[in-house]
Parts: structure tokens; C-alpha cells; sequence
């Protein structure tokens, strides 16, 4: 059973609600054709973001590039009822500048409000078309660029999180095979490696943080993140429970903040989370985040992730401030943060929320499944189970987990192609 918790960073309440059921589209204000356009529609997060405006009455449009998502497959914003419109804009992960220029070029024929970003990808793509974007009267919600140059650097991250105290695995740059000898002597196997961005400035695919547990292994992850023209950070591995605290910070002020555990990602090392729940604000974590997103300089929406090590104690993993895969969740909760991002961006009063729902569990079916795969060629390595012992816990959270990523009876639309996708999927895998 779900049940509320208050939530300590909120300083006061209002009594605005968040709209509860889809209102009459009212329309763009006079010059605008569009409210809000939604980049990387076949994510979760931006379908959240669509489903989130929509119901609030904004005619939204919903914007996907293919740089992470099969162009063959239906993309979920596409197909769901609140999506006014879709454009598909040059890729940014192998035209950059054509994603920026299609989107500045669609509202300038198309006045819209605001633009949402929803990955690391498309943020940095768009950033540089932020001024021509106010000129034409639409604004990019996202923090300033300063702010994400930060937020977005795990190394700059960590320099800030430092200066607070705050501490994260231990960490060693890594700038060639040459140095790997000596981090490895100094941190141990497993280690784990990460790129100091998502994007590289070479290649085409996201690069992702990965587990090592031999030198051969080590040297192959560094010489793929090097060769894409990105940095590399090795960390300590850290074994215990995932958390990460989603704050909105507006005027400098907590309007709302909410906590989530994941259960299960995929990649197992720190990925998507394909099942999480929402859990009672950790006193140690609310201090963190709130410390280390003002000293950022971050205001709108941030979610500040932790893994704790075996004794407990967390530990700092990284920053994103943008739209997050974790907004469904935070909405069956009872905070609408899209919403929130929405009135922040317009200059309207934000709502505060001083409470949410815990015990909400969500479960994201096609990633799980995918975990499952995975895991049953990772017996052995860090965060992985034997294979009886997987097949048991992925059976029985049919019947733990009521509520399921894309699933919403009143728009099955986005839910029809997420079981085609994950069709796909399957027959791909035993192809």
C-alpha cells in the first residue's frame, strides 16, 4: 500500500493542485501555434513530460532524431492522444548542428513556448541555439549554460561535490593506457570505469560507465572511451542500494523534492532503472543534494543520484538536470514535475508540494527483460545473481508491481508500441 510521506526541503504550501484529469486544449496564447516541443519522444521521460502538458491543456509536439531509437519501431510520444503534432529532426549523435537548426527552423515557422530537452544528447545539441531560441520568444527549460557545463562534466561534478564534502567513490582520472597500471595497483578489481560524459565527441553511440574485473577488460573499456574523444574515471565499486533524490528548485527555494530506490537497471552497472520505488527522503541524502545543487547554481529540475557502499554510507555517482527517466515515477507519487518545469519556465507561481506517495513501484517491462538477458551471461560478475534466482525475482514482480512504465489505460497508444518494440526485441535476441 502506498503511503505519504512529507518532505522536509519544502519550506511552505500552497493550495494549487495539479490538474487531475485532461482539460479542453485552450490553445497556444495569441502568436504561438504550440505551448512546448519535447525532444527524444521515444524515451520514457519525454513521453511522461507529453502525457504531463497535455492533460494541463498545452498543445505540445513531440520531436524524435533516431540517435537511440530504432527508426522502424513506432516512437512512444508519437502515439500518444495529448501529442498535438511530431517532427523528426536530424540526428545528434551524427549531425549535431542539423538537430539544433531543425528545431530553431520549426519554431521559427511554428512560434512555440518552450523546448524540453530529455538527454544528455539533445541538451548538448541544443544548447547552442538558446539565444536564437529567446529571440524567436520560445525558451530552452533547462538551467543556464554554466550550470550544465558542471552538471553535465562528472569530473566538474565531483570538484564541486568535494569542496562540500560530499564525498563519491574514490576516483582517478584516467588519460592513457600508460596510467592504468597504477590506478588499478591503487583502486583494485572490480573498478569501474566511466566516461566523463554520456556524448563522445567522436563516435555515434552513448558511452556508458562499465564494470571491470581483469587488466585485459580494463584496457579494452579505456581504449573505447579514449579513441571517442572522451575522458575516462575510474571508481571504486560501491555494492549497495541505488538512490537518487529528484529536487525543483525555484527562487533558490525546495518547491519539491522525492526519493526513489532502483531495484534493478539495465546495464546492471548503473543504467536505466527498470523497477523502482518510491521511499521516504533519507535525511543524509536531502542535505547532500539540496548543498550540492546550490552550490551549482542549479534551479528547475535536478536529480542527484547515490549508490551506498557495503556499510551504508552514500556516495555521490552524478548529476543530471534536464527531464529523467524517473518523472513517471515522481507523478504516480504525486508530484507532477513537467508540470512544475512548465510554470518555472513561463515565470509563473511554482507550485510547492510538501508531501508524496512512498511504496509507488514501477517497473519498466522491456528494460526488465533485457536485465534478465543480461544477467544470464553476467553470473558471477558484480551486481549480477544466479540465473534460478533471476528468473524468480523477475517472475514475481508480476505480482509485486502494479504500475508499469508507458502503461496508462486512457492513452494505450504509447503502450501498443512499447509491446511492438518489445517484440522486436525478443525475436532480435533468440535471432
Amino acid at each position: 500500500m502506498d503511503d505519504a510521506v512529507a518532505s522536509p526541503a519544502v519550506q511552505s504550501a500552497t493550495s494549487g493542485q495539479v490538474p487531475a484529469r485532461h482539460q479542453a486544449r485552450s490553445g497556444a496564447p495569441a502568436g504561438y501555434e504550440y505551448d512546448a516541443l519535447v525532444l527524444d519522444g521515444g524515451s520514457r521521460q519525454a513521453l511522461a513530460a507529453v502525457r504531463s502538458l497535455g492533460k494541463a491543456g498545452k498543445r505540445v509536439v513531440a520531436a524524435e532524431c533516431f540517435a537511440e531509437c530504432d527508426p522502424s519501431l513506432p516512437v512512444l510520444s508519437f502515439r500518444s492522444r495529448y501529442c498535438a503534432r511530431t517532427l523528426v529532426i536530424p540526428s545528434f549523435a551524427t549531425d549535431p548542428g542539423g538537430f539544433g537548426a531543425g528545431i530553431a527552423d520549426f519554431v521559427g515557422q511554428h512560434p512555440t513556448r518552450a523546448v524540453f530537452p530529455g538527454s544528455d544528447g539533445s541538451v548538448s545539441a541544443v544548447l547552442p541555439r538558446r539565444q536564437q531560441l529567446a529571440a524567436l520568444g520560445c525558451r530552452l527549460v533547462l538551467p543556464s549554460d554554466g550550470v550544465l557545463d558542471i552538471a553535465n562534466n562528472k569530473e566538474r561534478t565531483l570538484d564541486v561535490a568535494a569542496r562540500l564534502g560530499i564525498r563519491p567513490p574514490a576516483s582517478i582520472p584516467v588519460g592513457s593506457l600508460d596510467e592504468l597500471p597504477a590506478v588499478v595497483a591503487k583502486l583494485g578489481f572490480p573498478l569501474v570505469l566511466k566516461p566523463t560524459s554520456s556524448w563522445p565527441e567522436h563516435g555515434r553511440e552513448r558511452l556508458q560507465a562499465v564494470e571491470v574485473i581483469n587488466e585485459t577488460e580494463a584496457a579494452a573499456a579505456v581504449s573505447l572511451i579514449l579513441e571517442a574523444g572522451n575522458g575516462v574515471l575510474a571508481q571504486e565499486f560501491a555494492g549497495g542500494r541505488r538512490e537518487a533524490v529528484i529536487l525543483f528548485i525555484a527562487d533558490g527555494e525546495i518547491a519539491a523534492s522525492l526519493c526513489y530506490a532502483s531495484l534493478r537497471t539495465s546495464p546492471a552497472l548503473g543504467g536505466a532503472s527498470v523497477l523502482r520505488e518510491v521511499v521516504p527522503m533519507p535525511a543524509d541524502l536531502l542535505d547532500m543534494s539540496v548543498r550540492l545543487a546550490t552550490a551549482m547554481g542549479i534551479q528547475g529540475l535536478c536529480e542527484v543520484e547515490f549508490r551506498r557502499d557495503l556499510a551504508g554510507r552514500p556516495l555521490l555517482m552524478e548529476v543530471n538536470a534536464r527531464l529523467l527517466g524517473g518523472i513517471e515515477t515522481a507523478r504516480k507519487a504525486g508530484i507532477d514535475f513537467p508540470l512544475l518545469m512548465w510554470q518555472w519556465a513561463m515565470g509563473d507561481p511554482v507550485t510547492r508540494i510538501d508531501s508524496y506517495r512512498v511504496g509507488v513501484r514501477m517497473r519498466w517491462l522491456r528494460g526488465d527483460m533485457r536485465w534478465l538477458l543480461k544477467n544470464f551471461h553476467r553470473t558471477g560478475r558484480p551486481d549480477s545473481m544466479s540465473r534460478s534466482r533471476a528468473a524468480w525475482t523477475f517472475a514475481a514482480e508480476f505480482w509485486r508491481t502494479p504500475h508499469y512504465d508507458c502503461l496508462e489505460f486512457r492513452d494505450l497508444g504509447p503502450m501498443l508500441a512499447e509491446w511492438r518494440t518489445t517484440l522486436a526485441s525478443i525475436r532480435k535476441s533468440v535471432s
